[in-house]
C-alpha cells in the first residue's frame, strides 16, 4: 500500500515539473471522472478545468441544422471549421502518458505537507524573472492582455508555453502557422507579430522576449476573432452589439491545456456556418476564382429612380474590391452575434423579411417594412414575451414631440387622425385644449383599437430600450414594394396573424381558429403572456450564401457597412455620430408663430398620419 501511494505521489510530481499536469475528478472508486462540455459550449468555450479533465477524450460539439434562413447552419460546412456534420471529434488537448494509469485522489487531509510540496514543486524550466521585466516594458498590446498574461506566468511559476531551454516548442511553431494564416479568416495577419528563429543556444532574455510576442500575439488574434477591433455600439446607435470577446486569462487556460493551438485559434471565429461559408467566398475571391454575386429579386427589380426617391442606394455591380469589402464587413457583424440557439425569430432589416427557426429549422418567412434612414430599425438581441391583441397605439415622445405637437399648436384637432389625448391621467378632447400653455410631458397621446389602429390587430413585444417591435398595419400596400424601408424604427407584418399562430401554436397549441377569434372578437388590448419567450435577433446581414452556395446580396440601405469598414481601418473616430433627440417644449417665438396659422383650413395632424400610415 506504502508503494501505491509512493507512486501516485512520484507520478503526480512527475506531471507537474514536466507541465502536463492535468486534473481528474475522482469517484469514490479512484476511477476518473470525465467531465464533458455542455452541449451548447463550442470547442473555445469549454472551461479551462473541463478541457483539463478530459485529456483522453475527444469532445463531441453538437452544431445544429437549418436550412432556408440568413445565418441559419446547413448541412454542407468545409473545414478548417470543422462543423460539416452534427457532431465533430477534436483530438485530446493533452498527450496521455506514456502508460495510462489511474492514480488514487492524494489524501489531503492526511499527508497535507506532502500534498503542498506536489502541488509547489518549480517547474523543469522557468522564465518568471525574464517574462516578468519583458511583460512590464511592454506597451504595444491591450492593457488587459498584458495584465492577464503576467498573472498567468505569475501562477505558473514562470513556466512558458513557446519556449524551452533549447529555443522555439512544436506548439510555438504550429501557433506561428496558423497566426500566419489570419488573412484567410479576414483577420490582418501582419497584425500579430512573431518572433525571428530562436537559436538553440539563445539566451534567457531572448527566449522570454519571444515567449511574450506570441503570448500578446495569440491574445490579440483570439480578440479580434472575437469581433473586438472596434466596439461596434460606437458605429451608430442603431447598432446595439458588443464584441463576444472572451477574458484573456480564460484564453491562457485554453493555450495552457492543448497542444493543438492553431485549431484553438480556428476555433474563436463564429461557429455559425454562415460565417464559413461567407468566408469561403472571401478566400475564393481574394485568390482570384470566380464569385456569383446573385442579388435577390427584390433588389434587382427596383428601379434606380425610384430607390433615389426613396434614399436608398441604387444597387449596381460590384467591383471585387467592394464585394470583398461586403464579405468582411458581414463575416464581422457575425463577430458580434451572441449565440442565436435553435429556436429564434429573426428580423434581418436589408432583406425585409423576418424568418421564424424551431429546433433548427426555418418554419417561416415573411416580408415586413424596416425604419426609414433617418429613422433606423436598430440592430439588437432580446426575448420575446407577449403577444397582445387588439393593441392600443401608445405613440412614442419623438413623434408626440416632432409630428403632433405642432398641428396641435396649430389648432388641428387629434381626434381626426382616430388619436386621443390624455392630461395628467384624464382623456381629454384636444381642440379644447390651449396647447401653447401645456407642458407635453404631461400628455400621453394614443390611438384606440380598431380598424384605423396604426398597429392593426396584433403586436408583438419584445421589452427594450429602443421601444421597437413588430406589429400589424391597416395598410398593405408597402408590401408590394421591393425597398420596404418606411417606418419610424418599428417592423410592420405583412401577414400579423399568421406569424401570431406560428409563436402560439408552439408555445401554447392554439389553432388559427383562436387566433382569429382572439384578434377580431376578442377583448382590447389583450396580453397573451408567452410561457417560453422566444429570442429575437434584429440583424443587419447583406451577404449570405443560400444552400445552392450561391452568394446573395442585398443593399447597405443603412450605410452600416461603411461605419463598419472605418471601424476595421481604425478610423471610427471619424464617423458622423447622430445625435441624441432631446425633445422641449416649443418656445414664445414659436408658439406665436403656430398660433398665426390656426386659421388655415389644413390638418397637419390628420395629413401626417395619413402620409405615416399611408391610409
Amino acid at each position: 500500500m506504502v508503494r501505491v501511494r509512493q507512486f501516485a505521489l512520484a507520478s503526480f510530481a512527475t506531471l507537474a515539473v514536466t507541465g502536463t499536469f492535468a486534473t481528474r475528478s475522482m469517484a469514490a472508486d479512484d476511477q476518473p471522472v470525465m467531465i464533458p462540455p455542455s452541449a451548447n459550449q463550442t470547442v473555445a468555450e469549454v472551461p479551462a478545468a473541463a478541457s483539463a479533465a478530459v485529456p483522453n477524450s475527444p469532445l463531441s460539439i453538437q452544431v445544429p441544422v437549418v436550412e432556408g434562413v440568413v445565418g441559419a447552419p446547413t448541412k454542407d460546412l468545409s473545414p478548417p471549421v470543422q462543423a460539416a456534420s452534427q457532431s465533430t471529434s477534436v483530438a485530446p488537448s493533452v498527450p496521455p502518458p506514456a502508460e495510462a494509469v489511474a492514480v488514487p485522489a492524494l489524501n489531503t487531509s492526511a499527508e497535507p505537507a506532502k500534498a503542498e510540496a506536489v502541488r509547489s514543486a518549480p517547474p523543469a524550466f522557468a522564465l518568471a524573472t525574464e517574462l516578468s521585466e519583458r511583460l512590464a516594458r511592454d506597451k504595444s498590446g491591450a492593457r488587459e492582455d498584458r495584465d492577464a498574461a503576467q498573472k498567468f506566468y505569475e501562477a505558473r511559476q514562470g513556466a512558458p508555453l513557446w519556449v524551452a531551454a533549447g529555443g522555439l516548442t512544436p506548439a510555438a511553431h504550429k501557433l506561428i502557422a496558423e497566426l500566419g494564416k489570419a488573412g484567410d479568416y479576414g483577420l490582418p495577419a501582419d497584425a500579430f507579430a512573431v518572433p525571428a528563429s530562436v537559436a538553440a543556444a539563445a539566451e534567457r532574455g531572448t527566449l522570454a522576449d519571444a515567449e511574450a510576442t506570441l503570448t500578446l500575439s495569440a491574445l490579440k488574434y483570439a480578440r479580434f476573432a472575437r469581433g473586438g477591433r472596434m466596439d461596434p455600439a460606437a458605429l451608430s446607435r442603431a447598432i446595439d452589439r458588443k464584441a463576444q470577446v472572451l477574458p484573456a486569462s480564460k484564453v491562457l487556460d485554453m493555450f495552457a491545456t492543448t497542444d493543438r493551438p492553431g485549431a484553438t485559434l480556428r476555433d474563436l471565429h463564429p461557429r455559425n456556418p454562415q460565417f464559413e461559408k461567407l468566408r469561403l467566398k472571401y478566400v475564393a475571391l481574394k485568390a482570384g476564382q470566380p464569385v456569383v454575386e446573385t442579388p435577390p429579386d427584390a433588389v434587382a427589380s427596383e428601379g434606380s429612380k425610384g430607390r433615389k426617391a426613396a434614399g436608398m442606394p441604387v444597387a449596381k455591380a460590384m467591383t471585387p474590391n467592394a464585394l470583398e469589402r461586403k464579405l468582411l464587413a458581414n463575416m464581422e457583424m457575425w463577430r458580434w452575434m451572441p449565440d442565436m440557439g435553435t429556436t429564434y425569430i429573426q428580423p434581418n432589416i436589408p432583406e425585409f423579411t423576418v424568418s421564424v427557426v424551431r429546433d433548427g429549422k426555418l418554419v417561416h418567412k415573411e416580408r415586413i417594412v424596416t425604419g426609414k434612414p433617418d429613422t433606423m430599425t436598430p440592430m439588437f438581441s432580446d426575448s420575446m414575451r407577449l403577444v397582445v391583441f387588439k393593441p392600443f397605439w401608445n405613440v412614442p415622445e419623438s413623434i408626440k414631440y416632432k409630428e403632433l405637437q405642432p398641428g396641435l399648436l396649430r389648432g388641428s384637432p387629434l381626434e381626426r387622425a382616430g388619436l386621443r389625448a390624455e392630461i395628467n391621467g384624464r382623456v381629454v378632447d384636444s381642440a379644447s385644449v390651449n396647447w401653447a400653455e401645456v407642458d407635453m410631458r404631461n400628455v400621453h397621446i394614443f390611438q384606440p383599437p380598431g380598424e384605423a389602429n396604426a398597429l392593426g390587430r396584433v403586436k408583438f413585444l419584445f421589452p427594450n430600450k429602443h421601444d421597437v417591435y413588430l406589429h400589424d398595419t391597416p395598410s398593405k400596400s408597402l408590401f408590394a414594394q421591393s425597398v420596404r424601408a418606411y417606418s419610424h424604427g418599428c417592423m410592420r407584418v405583412r401577414d400579423p396573424l399568421k406569424l401570431a399562430e406560428v409563436i402560439l401554436s408552439a408555445d401554447k397549441g392554439w389553432t388559427r381558429a383562436q387566433v382569429d377569434k382572439q384578434a377580431m372578437s376578442g377583448p382590447d388590448n389583450t396580453e397573451i403572456k408567452l410561457t417560453t419567450p422566444v429570442p429575437v435577433h434584429i440583424t443587419y446581414f447583406t451577404a449570405w450564401v443560400d444552400d445552392e452556395d450561391k452568394l446573395q446580396t442585398v443593399a447597405d440601405i443603412y450605410g452600416h457597412e461603411g461605419r463598419i469598414q472605418l471601424g476595421l481601418e481604425g478610423k471610427a473616430h471619424l464617423i458622423a455620430q447622430q445625435r441624441e433627440e432631446r425633445f422641449t417644449p416649443p418656445s414664445a417665438q414659436d408658439r406665436r408663430r403656430f398660433a398665426e396659422q390656426r386659421q388655415k383650413k389644413s390638418d397637419p395632424v390628420g395629413d401626417w398620419v395619413k402620409s405615416v400610415f399611408n391610409f
